[in-house]
């Protein structure tokens, strides 16, 4: 699933707000981003070249991303 770093880090900020324990920050979200990216890079990268990746658009609602989730997945099956 894709979407940017802003979503990500928003998305994360918004879910603080209502769980606990509260140990999502700015700077604690910038961390863990960087190190997602720095594995996943690499892996994304590998499995383009085998045409085995197929992205998801993460940007829209739940519904809108579940949706291109399930249609990507009967396309392998």
């Amino acid at each position: 699933m894709d979407c940017s770093a802003d979503t990500m880090t928003n998305r994360l900020l918004q879910r603080s707000r209502s769980s606990l324990p509260v140990d999502d920050t700015t700077k604690t979200i910038a961390k863990r981003l960087e190190a997602y990216y720095r594995a996943s890079i690499p892996v994304i990268a590998y499995y383009e070249t085998k045409t085995q990746l197929h992205k998801i658009n993460a940007e829209g609602t739940p519904e809108d991303v579940f949706l291109q989730l399930c249609t990507a997945i009967d396309s392998i099956f």
